[in-house]
C-alpha cells in the first residue's frame, strides 16, 4: 500500500463530487468486469478522513470494523453478540471483562495476528490522538490491561452491564507495530488490519474500496470480492445509479422515490425498521432553551404524525419515548408530549415569551431521508406557535461538528444506536456526556448509573423506561421517529438488511 491509495479532496465540494460520482471511473470496479463478484453500495456518510478514529459515524464504524477488525459485532439476524477479533469474553467481576483474541488470523500484509498489545495501543490512541472523536464511548473505562499475548482485560470505573454494546461494531483494533514504525502515516501507507476485508483505496469525499482478505478463515464463497462504498448524497441519483446497474445496493431511498424501484424487474425493494432515532435537539446552554417550559412548548408544537403521513408516506415508526421501537428495552413513555399548539403558546407565555422569539434552526441536506423537506415542515410548525425558526442547511460535516461543539441552539438530526439505547442517550443527556444538548440533571444521572449497574435484563429495562419517562418530561430533545429504511437492491444480490442500515459484507451473497 502507498500514499496514492489515500486521495485528498479536490476543490469541489462534497455535493459536487457526489453529483459527478455516477460517471464512469477507471478507479472503480464495474459489474461484470474482472471481479466476478464486484459490488457497489451507496453511502451518505462523511468520508473525510482515513484515520479510523477521527470520526463518530456509523458508516465508517462499520467499514473500519470490517477492515481493521473490531473485537466483535452484534448479529441482528441471530440477535446475539459474536466475535470478530475476539473468540470469547467473560465478566470476571462487575468491573472487569476478559477478552480472548483469535489465533487463526493474519494481518493483511501477512503480519502476525492481533495481540493484546494491539488492543491496548488502540485504546490509548483513541484517548491521545488529537484527531480522535471516539473518546466519548470509553468514558466508563478505567484501563485496558494485557494479561498475556492473546488475552486483554477491560477494567471499568464502575459496573457497566452494556460494555459489549458500547464497544462492538465500533472499537477497531489497529497495529501497534505499524503505528510505531510509521506514526500517523500508518493510516495512509500501512492501513493493514485483520478484518474480513482489506482497504484498497480511500478517495476522500468520494469513495472507499475494499477487497476480500485472503487470510480470512471460512470466507463465504458468494461474498463480494470487491466492494465500493460510493458517496451519493442526492437520492434521485442513488435511484438512477441503481436502475442503471452502476450500484447494486442503493440505501436510504426516500418514500417519494420508492415507486421508481417497482418499474425495473432487475431491482427489488428491501424494507427494515431502524435503530437511528430522529429528533429535534435543543441546546440547554443557549437561551431560551435553558427554560424547560420553552423546551416543552417546542415538543407540543410538533405534529410528528402529520410529517410521517405526508412527507414520509407512512415509512417511519413514531417514537414513544427515548427508546426506539426496535431496541431491547422499548416501551411507551407516559410523559411523551402530545401535539398541542395551544398548550405550546401557553407555555411560551408562562416562560416570558408571549410574542414568541427568533431562533436559528439547522438540519442537514441529503444525509437523512427527506431531511431538508422535514426541516422546512418543522420550521413552519414552530412558527405557527410563535417560534420564528430560520432554517439553515449547512454541509453535513460542518453541521455535525457544530452540534458536537455545542454551537447550535436548535437542530433536526439523527443518532445512530445499537440494540441497547443507553450509550446513545448518555452521549446527549448524561452530565459531561457531550456539548450536544448540555442537558444536566441529578435524577437522570442517577438513572444512568443504575442502568449500568443492572446486569439483569428485566431490571435494566425497567430502569431504562424510567429514564425515558424522565427525558420525555424534561424535553431536552423532541423524540420524533425512526425511519423505515428502504433499500433498492439488484436482483443478483442477497443482503439480509437489518435495522442498522449498515451492511456486514460477509453476510451478503452476489450471484
Amino acid at each position: 500500500m502507498n500514499e496514492d491509495l489515500i486521495r485528498k479532496p479536490s476543490r469541489r465540494t462534497v455535493l459536487q463530487v457526489a453529483a459527478t460520482s455516477l460517471l464512469a471511473s477507471s478507479a472503480l470496479p464495474r459489474p461484470g468486469a474482472a471481479q466476478t463478484r464486484a459490488l457497489t453500495i451507496t453511502t451518505t456518510g462523511i468520508l473525510n478522513n482515513a484515520n479510523p478514529y477521527a470520526h463518530s459515524s456509523i458508516h465508517l464504524y462499520y467499514i473500519w470494523s470490517q477492515v481493521y477488525g473490531s473485537l466483535g459485532r452484534y448479529n441482528y439476524g441471530r440477535k446475539a453478540y459474536e466475535g470478530v477479533l475476539a473468540e470469547s469474553w467473560e465478566v470476571v467481576e462487575p468491573t472487569r471483562w476478559r477478552f480472548r483474541l483469535r489465533s487463526d488470523l493474519k494481518r493483511h500484509d501477512g503480519g502476525p495476528g492481533p495481540t493484546a498489545r494491539d488492543v491496548v495501543h488502540s485504546w490509548r490512541r483513541i484517548l491521545s490522538d488529537a484527531a480522535s472523536q471516539q473518546a466519548f464511548y470509553l468514558t466508563e473505562v478505567e484501563k485496558f490491561e494485557a494479561v498475556d499475548d492473546r488475552t486483554v482485560d477491560i477494567v471499568t470505573k464502575r459496573p457497566v452491564a452494556q460494555l459489549l454494546s458500547f464497544l462492538f461494531d465500533r472499537f477497531v483494533v489497529t497495529s501497534a507495530d505499524l503505528y510505531e514504525k510509521h506514526g500517523g502515516d500508518a493510516d495512509k501507507i500501512a492501513a493493514f488490519g485483520w478484518g474480513p476485508y482489506k482497504l484498497e483505496r480511500f478517495d476522500i469525499d468520494r469513495s472507499v474500496i475494499v477487497a476480500r482478505n485472503p487470510f480470512w478463515p471460512n470466507m463465504p464463497a458468494a461474498a463480494p470480492e470487491t466492494v465500493v462504498y460510493r458517496l451519493i448524497l442526492e437520492p434521485e441519483q442513488r435511484v438512477t445509479a441503481l436502475l442503471n446497474n452502476e450500484v447494486q445496493i442503493a440505501r436510504l431511498i426516500p418514500p417519494q422515490l420508492v415507486d421508481r424501484l417497482k418499474s425495473n424487474s432487475g431491482v427489488r425493494q428491501i424494507e427494515t425498521g431502524s435503530l437511528e432515532w430522529m429528533f429535534l435537539g435543543m441546546n440547554t446552554a443557549i437561551k431560551p432553551f435553558d427554560n424547560p417550559r420553552v423546551r416543552r412548548a417546542v415538543a407540543h408544537a410538533i405534529d410528528a404524525d402529520l410529517i410521517i403521513k405526508r412527507l414520509l408516506f407512512g415509512l417511519a415508526d413514531r417514537m414513544q419515548g427515548a427508546i426506539g421501537n426496535f431496541q431491547d428495552c422499548f416501551g411507551p413513555s407516559a410523559n411523551r408530549p402530545a401535539y398541542d399548539p395551544g398548550r405550546a403558546k401557553a407555555l411560551l407565555a408562562e416562560a416570558g415569551f408571549p410574542n414568541g422569539f427568533d431562533v436559528e434552526f439547522s438540519t442537514a441536506n441529503g444525509r437523512y431521508v427527506s431531511d431538508r423537506q422535514i426541516g422546512e415542515a418543522l420550521a413552519q410548525m414552530l412558527r405557527q406557535v410563535g417560534i420564528r425558526a430560520r432554517l439553515n442547511t449547512p454541509d453535513y460535516a460542518n453541521f455535525t461538528n457544530d452540534i458536537r461543539q455545542g454551537k447550535l441552539p436548535l437542530y433536526y438530526t439523527g443518532r445512530a444506536a445499537s440494540n441497547d439505547q443507553i450509550e446513545a442517550l448518555a452521549q446527549y443527556f448524561e452530565t459531561g456526556g457531550s456539548r450536544r444538548t448540555n442537558y444536566s440533571d441529578p435524577e437522570a444521572d442517577r438513572l444512568f448509573k443504575d442502568v449500568r449497574s443492572a446486569f439483569g435484563v428485566e431490571k435494566q429495562c425497567a430502569l431504562q423506561r424510567t429514564l425515558s419517562d424522565k427525558l420525555s418530561q424534561d424535553s431536552p430533545v423532541v423524540f420524533l421517529w425512526t425511519h423505515r429504511l428502504v433499500n433498492g437492491v439488484r436482483a443478483n444480490v442477497d443482503w439480509p438488511a437489518d435495522a442498522t442500515g449498515e451492511p456486514w459484507l460477509t453476510d451478503i451473497s452476489v450471484r
